[in-house]
């Protein structure tokens, strides 16, 4: 790490190791700055660049996911279930 004109420059190896704590060991994005002393800008800017993604359960919580997902699971039985009367209209029953 050395100091440029416009601030601090750092080596790949570093930035690789910075990148690791976020994406692999899913150590938050904000937690890993301040661990490695630089700005959360400047840690999100080479994830970008990286071309990797952080891990989605960062993004949100396991509850916040569960409460989705339930919802999602309601709508679908409400939807079957009016699809199961409509058949049941539509279709004609034998005699």
């Amino acid at each position: 790490m050395e100091k440029g004109k416009r601030g601090y420059r750092y080596d790949e190896a570093f930035k690789r190791e910075a990148i690791a704590l976020v994406i692999e060991k899913h150590i938050p994005l904000s937690n890993a700055a301040k661990q490695l002393g630089v700005a959360e800008e400047t840690l999100r800017q080479w994830i970008a660049k990286s071309g990797l993604k952080q891990h989605a359960d960062e993004q949100k919580s396991d509850a916040q996911r569960i409460r989705e997902l339930e919802r999602d699971l309601k709508q679908a039985r409400m939807e079957r279930d009016i699809l199961k009367e409509a058949v049941g209209i539509f279709v004609p029953r034998p005699k």
